[in-house]
């Protein structure tokens, strides 16, 4: 005779039974074993039959990711089937922003989607991209602008780019124009109407808080980068505190902030560590308000000089060993601004008088001339970053004056060009001048003014920054690595293994 046997199963257990009996009954269920009475099976299979038993997939409340489709686990231990991700499936969740292996045309260039669904690092064309390839080669009239020299295509076969012996001048405004093959002013670009808002959040001043003054400035995580007088390289650590006790951590929190009205939480600044100018330290400083510091972690940083030729300098903490990244070979403009375009792994800096980026042509080891912009009524430039958007991945150039309450925000065009994407204003409490200019803490900017040094951020300045809600952190270019145990989905940390 069948012995029947009856199965309890508890919620949240998976617990695997068989039939028994006489006369072979069923094999062990989770295992696909087969007997008389019909099958057992494991996830995707039957778990009915005459002798099998109830079998618990999964525990209810979990995900997993079968492919591209997101798979929740229902309270009687079954997988259940979402709608398919557009472009790939990461811990039970769409995620990605493109589909794994395709690619795309950007700024001349081939850009691959990886495995995560994310557009990774570009490859440099040749003769330009076309559909998501390099094109093959170049057409007769057709001309290049290879840094500051013009090049014209011998179309062979094979196609070669050949000089025209013409180079252009940046230090004069000029700028190449392929389509042309001619020397041309660098253009002016955008408005001096504001299209947007931000505001200022936490001010510190010396003799009242612990900021020892200073001008040029970086930041990176949470900790804010100070050149002062040109003789120590000052390290704070900013801290953000609940300080109106609703349990949350507010940054973006102000008072004429639309998106999260109330009182500016309260920041807090530690002097870390000063390091010097003066052995053994070493520490590679220009002439204070007339350089630039850049950070990409916390292990060493970048300077901008500390002679006004257009060299770049890296500086390791832990050894204060110094090396130059980049010399130019010839005639530079004079460089006081200095930003790091992660997208498309090139160096920018910035020209005060002029109101003009530049960005640094490694073959030639020449300063190229991009874009300049509208005087925003600050006597001069005084601050320049770039900054890769978490969410659109879009890089951006951002540019202040000295004395203005604007920052102009600018993208490269598919054309090559530049564009002015928005600009944004803000109130300066303190009427303090932008001496110093730099992106990290709180996923806002930075600035000093010799006796302050103040944050700037949220409004609509701050969606192309930091697109995350209150309680996670942006991730991605620009961005530390997310915690232990999370991964960067579309600009924010959110929990689990990719």
């Amino acid at each position: 005779m069948r012995y029947l046997v009856v199965l309890g199963a508890l919620a949240g257990a998976a617990v695997l039974f068989s039939a028994c009996g006489s006369d072979g009954g069923g094999g062990f269920a989770g295992t696909g074993g087969s007997g008389v009475g019909g099958s057992d099976s494991g996830v995707g299979g039957s778990a009915t039959g005459g002798g099998g038993g109830v079998v618990i997939k999964c525990t209810a409340g979990a995900v997993q990711c079968e492919g591209d489709i997101p798979q929740s686990c229902q309270i009687n231990g079954t997988w259940v089937n979402g709608a398919p991700c557009p472009f790939t499936c990461v811990a039970g969740e769409c995620s990605g922003s493109c589909k794994p292996g395709s690619t795309q045309c950007k700024y001349g260039k081939v850009q691959k989607c990886g495995t995560a669904g994310e557009w990774e690092g570009l490859t440099d064309c040749e003769f330009g991209c076309e559909s998501g390839a390099c094109k093959t080669g170049c057409t007769a009239g057709e001309f290049n602008c290879y840094g500051n020299d013009i090049q014209k295509c011998d179309p062979g076969p094979p196609s070669k780019w050949t000089s025209t012996g013409t180079t252009c001048a940046p230090t004069s405004g000029q700028k190449c124009d392929k389509a042309t093959g001619t020397c041309k002013p660098v253009e002016v670009v955008g408005t001096s109407t504001p299209t947007g808002e931000y505001y200022q959040f936490g001010i510190f001043q010396t003799n009242t808080t612990a900021f020892k003054g200073g001008y040029d400035v970086t930041s990176w995580g949470d900790y804010v980068y100070v050149n002062r007088n040109s003789q120590y390289l000052d390290v704070y650590k900013i801290t953000l505190v609940d300080s109106d006790g609703d349990g949350v951590l507010e940054p973006n929190q102000h008072p004429n902030n639309p998106d999260a009205t109330g009182p500016i939480e309260q920041r807090n600044i530690e002097l870390v560590k000063s390091y010097a100018k003066a052995a053994p330290d070493s520490a590679p400083l220009g002439s204070a308000s007339v350089s630039s510091l850049h950070a990409q972690s916390n292990d060493k940083i970048f300077s901008l000089g500390p002679a006004h030729d257009g060299t770049i300098s890296e500086y390791v903490f832990a050894t204060a060993a110094t090396t130059v990244v980049v010399q130019p070979t010839g005639a530079s403009a004079y460089m006081s601004f200095l930003g790091w375009g992660f997208a498309d792994s090139t160096w920018y800096a910035g020209n005060e008088g002029a109101r003009r980026v530049y960005s640094w042509h490694a073959p030639t080891k020449a300063w190229v001339a991009e874009f300049g912009y509208p005087d925003m009524a600050g006597s001069h430039m005084d601050g320049m970053e770039v900054v890769v958007s978490p969410k659109t991945k879009e890089q951006y150039v951002y540019v202040s004056d000295m004395t203005s309450d604007f920052i102009g925000q600018y993208r490269r065009g598919d054309n090559g060009g530049w564009v002015q994407e928005k600009l944004y204003k803000y109130d300066d409490a303190t009427k303090s001048m932008v001496e110093g200019f730099g992106f990290g803490t709180l996923s806002h900017f930075w600035a000093t003014g010799g006796s302050y040094l103040y944050e700037l951020g949220g409004g609509d300045i701050q969606k192309d920054l930091d697109p995350c809600p209150s309680g996670k952190q942006a991730c991605g270019p620009n961005y530390p690595e997310c915690p232990a145990g999370q991964y960067c989905k579309t600009g924010c940390c959110a929990k689990g293994v990719r």
